[in-house]
This record gives structure tokens, C-alpha cells and sequence, in this order.
């Protein structure tokens, strides 16, 4: 069974639903095509299960699936109610919140975050369960560690529900104690991407960024965008980042859902700007946990998002708790492949020119024209670090992309570059070589025939940044 081909990127969450050899070998042939290891939940040697599973699979498949590693983040949750039985919250009732440990009630609500008393004022309002119930501060009680509230919602929440604080200003770290013995795991493990949550400036990214440069791994970092400091300081955040998440979820309910499709329309095409990944995440095909039929609202979403300019859309409970993952999948694969087919999917050049004088930008921009210009022909890029496979991406070349890279990491990374396929193959020195290897491997695939135009991006040496010619040749002819 062919995988299935979209443009569009296609990010599934494992959790319970598809933590299995099987189930993954379905998600990857419905059209997935990176995982997402949520490090919010599931233990570490859960993780590691996962990771092997992928590998084996895409062995098997002869595929590279990216992995994502999400680190949690400095997620403030209420504590544990009795027996984690749900409590129900009445508007106009008093609550009144405590940095101390104890069972919740239906008067005392505990969460994990001591700084609450230094950070919130009287009049903010908290949120709780995502949003499912709003308090108002009525007083805070620094010696007896509460903060008292006025319910404004009917609601109910029960063990470790989130917290939010939309008006305050927390001075809890983005990167966690948590978050650094996930990132020790994360880099003894095969993953090319870690999205770090919460970030709010780009002075968040930078401890994490060190380790992972320490480590000389070259994983890839992506900022997810949830906090409303975060899109007022975007252009900062893309200029240390490999690419953002618009994290809907608990964007939302930081600012107001109000504003939500504006905030992702703005942050794609300041992403799309900068040359840097871009994914679109939260609810995007939510009611297909439960049902095996979308909304025709969460297929609009969808579509949406791809005529934005997204490279790449999440999928979130719908793989990994839903009933239905692998359906999921191809829900979503085919809402992409009608979308890019259609005259409102836009099918213009894009002129980055991100680099001045760089010869494999140039290389890109030349050989985007040329294809358009033949009808549209395959584009192979041959790429050491996957930067001119990605740049190819981003100016939006429509033709496929087949890139090819001697590294199994890079390979692995261009699975989230948008309308590229990444292959493996050994870099002998011999460009004439290469591309006859290269052009084997298409063949085999049946995604060319002999005879095709195709254009060729490659370098005479085979090094980093050393891309220095574009080629348009027949395939089989050396």
C-alpha cells in the first residue's frame, strides 16, 4: 500500500490509542508523518517503547517519520480531589485557592504553584479546566498562602486540571526542573525535533538551546506559541527558533478565542516571512475522538489553516486517546489533498531572499522558476544539512521536492518540510553518481519514469552550504 501524498504535514500524538507497532504502521500509510511524544503525560520508558516502535516501522515501510518531542513546560495544575471524582463550581460561590498541599473541595482548591501569591492582583481573573471555569480575585492572603475568588462560571474540574492566569505575569521559568531531566532523556534517544511550551520572549529558549547545541546534536527547536507576551515578541522568538507551534489550546484562554484565528493568520505569516517551520495545533479535528465523522466546522479549520500557509497540522487526542486514529489521519490527509487542489490554494513563488549572495538560495529560486516554467517538473535537492531541502520548501516550490541526504537525522527532519520527501542516500563525492543512485531510487518508487525532466540541486563538493549548481536533465541520461 502506497503512503499517502499531500503537501500539507500531518503531526499524530501517541498516546494509549496508538502506542502499538500496529497502530503507528497505520497512522504512517494514512498519511502521518511525525510523531509527537507528549512529555506531559506517559513515563520515560513509555517514551522509549514509542521511539522504537517508530524506527521499526518505518524500517519496515522503508519511511523516516520524524519524532517530536514536547516538553511540558511550566503548566500550573490544581491538585488532587478525593477519589479524582469530578467538583462542581457555582457562580457566585466563594473558592478560595492554596500553594499548600491538600485535597480539593468544593471550597479549597490546591495547585502546584507557590509564586501565585507574589504574581496575581485582586480583579485578575483564573481559569480553570481550560477555560470551563472563570474566578474572579477577590483578596489575596499572602500569611495564610490564599487567594480568595468569586466563581463567575458554573463548571467542573477534578485531578490535575490546568490553571491559567491570562492578565498576570508569571515569573515561573519556561524551562522546568521537569523540563531538564525530559531534555537529558530526549537527547540519548533518536528525536529531530523538541517544542519547548510556554514560551513567552526569546530569553526563554536560550538555556535549552544551549544544551542541545552542548550536546552537538543537531535537533531542531520549535517555540509553541501559547501566551499572549509570546506574540507580541514573535520577531525575536523566530530569530533564535527552527519554527512555532500556534498552540490554540490554552492561546485561547490566554487571550480570548475571539481572537484566536487572527493571532494564527498573523503568526503563519510572520513564521512564513523568516523562512521558519510553521504548525497549527489544538481541536483541529477534535470531535473525532469520539465520533468517526468530523464537524464541518473542524474540516474548514483545517482547510483553513493549509490556505494560511501552515507547513504542517497537529493532531492531538484525536490519535492518541481517540477511537479512531488512523481515520483521524485520513480525515485529515484528504481535507489537505482537496485543499492543495484547489484554485484557492496559492501556487505562487514566494521571494524570500533571506540571504544575500548565497549561492544555495539562489540555486532554490532559479530552479523553482525553471520547474514552473517546464510544467511544473520534480525538483531533487541533494542536501548535507537539509537547509536547502527546507528553503526549497519555504519558497514554496510546487512541484515535488525529493531531497536526498547522507544523514538519517536530516532525512528524518525534512519529513516536517513542507511538500518534500527526504530519502537516505551516500554522499561518494561523484555528483554524476549520486544522481543516478538518486534517480534508482525514484524509479523504484514509481515516482518518476525514464525520460522525465527533472531539475537537479546539487553541490560539486559534499559539503555543508556548498550547493553551487541547478541542472535540468532527463532521467537516465548522465
Amino acid at each position: 500500500m502506497k503512503i499517502a501524498y499531500k503537501k500539507t504535514k500531518i503531526i499524530a500524538t501517541i498516546g494509549p490509542a496508538s502506542r502499538s507497532e500496529k497502530v503507528i504502521e497505520e497512522l504512517i500509510l494514512k498519511g502521518a508523518n511525525i510523531f509527537r511524544l507528549n512529555f506531559s503525560h506517559g513515563l520515560p520508558q513509555d517514551h522509549e517503547k514509542t521511539i522504537e516502535y517508530i524506527k521499526t516501522v518505518g524500517k519496515k515501510l522503508g519511511a523516516y517519520p520524524g519524532i517530536l518531542a514536547d516538553l511540558q513546560g511550566p503548566k500550573i495544575r490544581t491538585g488532587l480531589t478525593r477519589l479524582d471524582k469530578s467538583i462542581l463550581l457555582k457562580a457566585g460561590e466563594s473558592v478560595t485557592l492554596t500553594t499548600e498541599k491538600t485535597t480539593c473541595t468544593q471550597t479549597m482548591i490546591s495547585i502546584d504553584y507557590a509564586g501565585i501569591l507574589d504574581d496575581v492582583f485582586v480583579g485578575e481573573e483564573i481559569l480553570i479546566n481550560d477555560g470551563a471555569i472563570r474566578l474572579k480575585i477577590d483578596a489575596v492572603q499572602k500569611k495564610k498562602k490564599h487567594v480568595v475568588c468569586t466563581v463567575l462560571t458554573t463548571g467542573l474540574f477534578s485531578s490535575h486540571k490546568g490553571v491559567n492566569f491570562p492578565n498576570a505575569k508569571l515569573k515561573i521559568p519556561s524551562f522546568t526542573d521537569k523540563d531538564k531531566k525530559d531534555l537529558d532523556y530526549i537527547l540519548l534517544h533518536d528525536v529531530q525535533y523538541i517544542a519547548m511550551s510556554f514560551v513567552r520572549r526569546k530569553a526563554d529558549i536560550v538555556p535549552m538551546a544551549g544544551i542541545v547545541k552542548k550536546s552537538g546534536k543537531a535537533i531542531k527547536i520549535i517555540a509553541k506559541i501559547e501566551k499572549p507576551e509570546a506574540e507580541k515578541n514573535l520577531e525575536e522568538i523566530l530569530d533564535i527558533c527552527d519554527g512555532i507551534m500556534v498552540a490554540r489550546g490554552d492561546l485561547g484562554i490566554e487571550t480570548s478565542p475571539y481572537v484566536v484565528p487572527l493571532l494564527q493568520k498573523h503568526m503563519i505569516a510572520q513564521a512564513n516571512k523568516k523562512g521558519k517551520i510553521v504548525i497549527v495545533a489544538t481541536q483541529m479535528l477534535e470531535s473525532m475522538i469520539e465520533h468517526a465523522l468530523p464537524t464541518r466546522a473542524e474540516s474548514s479549520d483545517v482547510a483553513n489553516a493549509i490556505l494560511d500557509g501552515a507547513d504542517a497540522l497537529m493532531l492531538s487526542g484525536e490519535t492518541a486517546v481517540g477511537s479512531y486514529p488512523g481515520l483521524a489521519v485520513e480525515t485529515m490527509a484528504k481535507i489537505a489533498q482537496m485543499t492543495e487542489k484547489s484554485s484557492y490554494f496559492p501556487k505562487d513563488i514566494v521571494n524570500l531572499c533571506l540571504r544575500k549572495r548565497h549561492a544555495p538560495h539562489a540555486m532554490c529560486e532559479a530552479a523553482s522558476w525553471a520547474s514552473r516554467d517546464l510544467n511544473n517538473i520534480p525538483v531533487l535537492v541533494f542536501s548535507m544539512s537539509g537547509e536547502t531541502a527546507f528553503y526549497m520548501s519555504k519558497i514554496r516550490n510546487q512541484s515535488p521536492i525529493f531531497a536526498f541526504s547522507p544523514s538519517t537525522l536530516v532525512v528524518s527532519q525534512l519529513s516536517l518540510a513542507w511538500n518534500t520527501r527526504g530519502f537516505l542516500l551516500p554522499f561518494n563525492g561523484n555528483s554524476v553518481a549520486m544522481q543516478l543512485d538518486a534517480e534508482k531510487i525514484l524509479l523504484q518508487e514509481k515516482f518518476v519514469k525514464k525520460g522525465d525532466l527533472v531539475l537537479v540541486i546539487c553541490g560539486t563538493t559534499p559539503l555543508k552550504g556548498a550547493t553551487n549548481f541547478v541542472r535540468v536533465k532527463k532521467i537516465g541520461e548522465e
